[in-house]
């Protein structure tokens, strides 16, 4: 008779078409396993079929009869469960069964066909807030009814190992907050925030600051459970999982914005301890939530109308996940690294770069990207239409006033056209005495025609100490006399800090004449 360690290395992973699962199958099948993939859901009907191309795994639709579970677990020396109901809204009631139960049943039926080992992804957002540095051996402290059933069914299986002794070995891990390609929940909703944000405006402030922590990489997540499946240590233990770089929430959103290309102004500081104060009878009002959570559905169904995207990201806004944004929370990962793990994605900079672009290609966020600026830069897009602008003014505020001279090339995607919305790019350069002489800047340009005919500019540049500014202006047509109001403009110059550095008034050379009309010259 053969012995275990004989066995064929063949390992049922649940959960196997969801966003962290379909990772865990390419890994396993990289690292030489026979992967049993299994989830409710149709690989086909998820868009992630991508990410396991070439995986030699074999696929199942489960139904909800145990039956069909043990049959699939005959042969296999490990089960992997990354199986879940992942939501910080959704009351305990709704989560146990996903979360708990199929736990309990899945070690139990594991137990019966002779599994060697179970693996259970749980979180690392279940230690306790008050410590900003986390190892395993960190005390739990469940915020919410979600980690509540992480941290029961942590419970209810290490309590079921040690009445089986002749069971599975029981790993747990706890990876940080993940992202990645194919990921859905919890960060990845941060995705959609600088989406509608950038849909909004067309020219966006850095953020800085806020708590900082550190992030896990879905691969990174799946490569670890390929690790712990191979190393005697692993076993009947809890491992954190998570990256190398602790990074503050303010860079994280600033990271999103600079994966998806778009140009950003200078940095506004994240809302300190005092602002999360003045708004927690806001964030205490359930019916104030309801109208929020509204609201920013409707923004993404804009967007995802005005880019024909069909996406299963949502935004997200909770109660629950604000206190991710209020303490630090970086995960050490020290006992899986003495196993022989480490990142590939070691810099959530570094990775949330290329998960931009596969949710693009796979049609889940949109393109504000820089590529559909150069191209009209470089002229390949044929319908675009251009025209020069130069503007002498002055600003005024609480610094003395000065003058500005402005100098741009303003490019739309075609001739306009009334009644039809469009954007385009600006470039050119400013001169501010004191501040800066001829320096480039860069931007975009909206022009929109109801109720009457208006263009919004935002670009930025930086000083001659390579601080960067940015101004907003609008050109907006006034009755009774529309020409005249047409050839000025009007806005505000923001400093590095991100604070009002003076009102700008400009008007088109020479001053007082209505000359730019689209291009065309009164």
């Amino acid at each position: 008779m053969a012995s275990k360690n004989k066995r064929t290395k063949r390992a049922l992973v649940l959960g196997a078409a969801g966003g962290l699962g379909v990772h865990v199958v390419a890994a396993l099948s990289e690292a030489g396993w026979e992967v049993v993939a299994a989830d409710r859901r149709r690989l086909a009907e998820t868009g992630r079929e991508s990410l396991v191309e070439g995986a030699g795994a074999s696929w199942h639709v489960l139904d909800d009869e145990p039956d069909s579970l043990a049959e699939l677990m005959k042969g296999c020396t490990a089960l992997v469960n990354a199986a879940a109901t992942v939501s910080l809204s959704e009351p305990y009631q709704a989560l146990m069964l996903d979360n708990v139960e199929l736990p309990r049943q899945l070690y139990l039926l594991a137990a019966d066909a002779g599994v060697e080992q179970m693996i259970q992804i749980s979180c690392a957002s279940i230690y306790d807030g008050e410590r900003g540095v986390r190892t395993e051996e960190s005390p739990a402290d469940p915020y919410n009814d979600y980690e509540r059933t992480k941290v029961e069914a942590e419970d209810l299986l290490r309590r079921l190992r040690a009445q089986h002794e002749e069971g599975p070995a029981l790993t747990i891990l706890r990876p940080g907050l993940l992202y990645g390609p194919g990921c859905t929940e919890m960060s990845a909703g941060l995705v959609t925030l600088v989406a509608m944000l950038r849909d909004l405006a067309s020219y966006l402030p850095g953020l800085s600051g806020g708590p900082r922590t550190n992030w896990c990489h879905a691969g990174d997540a799946a490569s670890a459970v390929a690790v712990a499946l191979e190393h005697a240590d692993a076993r009947d233990t809890t491992l954190n999982v998570g990256d190398d770089t602790t990074l503050s929430f303010g860079e994280v959103l600033t990271s999103i914005a600079e994966g998806y290309g778009i140009d950003l102004g200078p940095s506004v500081p994240m809302p300190t301890v005092t602002f999360w104060a003045m708004i927690s009878p806001l964030i205490d009002n359930e019916f104030a939530f309801g109208r929020m959570r509204g609201l920013l559905r409707l923004l993404w169904k804009r967007v995802q109308r005005e880019h024909g995207l069909s996406s299963p990201l949502r935004p997200r806004l909770d109660r629950n996940a604000l206190f991710y944004v209020r303490e630090d929370a970086v995960v050490v990962s020290e006992k899986l690294r003495q196993m022989g793990w480490a990142p590939v994605w070691t810099d959530f900079r570094q990775g949330i770069v290329p998960t931009i672009r596969w949710y693009q290609q796979a049609g889940w966020v949109p393109r504000f990207d820089t590529e559909a600026l150069q191209e009209r830069r470089d002229g390949r897009v044929k319908s675009q239409y251009s025209f020069t602008e130069r503007g002498l003014g002055e600003i005024t505020g609480s610094r003395r006033a000065t003058s500005l001279t402005l100098d741009m090339e303003v490019t739309l995607g075609q001739w306009p056209a009334p009644m039809m919305p469009m954007e385009g790019c600006v470039e050119g350069s400013i001169t501010i005495p004191g501040l800066v002489r001829e320096a480039p800047l860069e931007g975009t340009v909206e022009l929109r025609w109801e109720p009457l005919p208006t263009m919004r500019y935002e670009f930025g540049f930086n000083d001659e100490l390579g601080q960067a500014h940015r101004m907003s202006l609008v050109r907006e047509m006034r009755l009774p006399r529309p020409l005249c109001s047409w050839s000025t403009c009007r806005g505000t110059l923001i400093d590095r800090y991100g604070e009002d550095a003076g009102r700008v008034q400009l008007c088109d050379e020479p001053a007082g004449k209505p000359n730019a009309w689209l291009g065309v010259r009164a």
